[in-house]
């Protein structure tokens, strides 16, 4: 089973935190994003924008990789 993480950054400096210690500001915040299409979804290889998944076509064989066709 995969964690949930969101990358946080504040007063205290920037890093990736579970999403179990979120404000409930960051989860409205992520909810709205998703609702409204403002959230972009990136290859986790590469970084380029694809429209589903966690990887782009060029890495659908890459470890961990969910690739939506």
């Amino acid at each position: 089973m995969a964690n949930l993480e969101i990358f946080r950054i504040n007063e205290n400096g920037a890093g990736w935190v579970d999403f179990s210690e979120a404000t409930s500001d960051e989860k409205l915040n992520i909810e709205l994003g998703l609702i409204t299409n403002q959230v972009k979804m990136l290859c986790f290889v590469c970084h380029i924008e694809i429209p589903r998944g966690n990887v782009c076509a060029n890495h659908k064989t890459a470890r961990g990789a969910v690739y939506l066709d």
